[in-house]
């Protein structure tokens, strides 16, 4: 049985004209879906709304143990103002230096270069102090360094 598409008064239906805007719109949804960035998502990225009280972490004076090598899936360098003194911390440890940063992130980029890099800057260090470390990673070679805002 043979449809006919077209009205009496000449033009044709509806349907037979969103045919074509269908088609595009799908190729538009495959383009953008094979061309988006599956990169980290910053929500992900350690911030003062998702962390956890120190209630909650126990009131242990110890600091957190070290991950083995093979289990670090990231590094925080947090930034701490303490007077006029910044203080370092490596994945919650502390460190004395922006050299031992350094030395640090060598040896962890030699083993796996695709390490994400946090640096989580206190809202009372300046932007230098926080870049100034931001810089030492990109200079080290880690591919990903994040800074965390607030």
């Amino acid at each position: 049985m043979k449809t006919n598409y077209s009205n009496p008064r000449g033009r044709t239906s509806l349907d037979s004209m969103m045919t074509p805007m269908i088609d595009v719109v799908f190729l538009l949804l495959v383009f953008f879906l094979t061309t988006s960035s599956f990169q980290r998502l910053e929500k992900l990225l350690p911030s003062s709304v998702s962390a956890k009280s120190d209630s909650a972490l126990g009131d242990s004076n110890e600091p957190p143990p070290s991950p083995p090598q093979e289990d670090i899936h990231d590094c925080v360098i947090k930034l701490k103002a303490q007077g006029n003194q910044i203080q370092y911390q490596w994945n919650g440890l502390e460190v004395a230096s922006l050299q031992e940063i350094q030395e640090r992130l060598a040896a962890i980029l030699k083993v796996r270069a695709d390490v994400p890099i946090i640096v989580d800057p206190e809202d009372s260090i300046l932007a230098g102090d926080a870049l100034g470390v931001y810089d030492i990673a990109k200079r080290s070679g880690a591919s990903a360094v994040y800074m965390v805002a607030r």
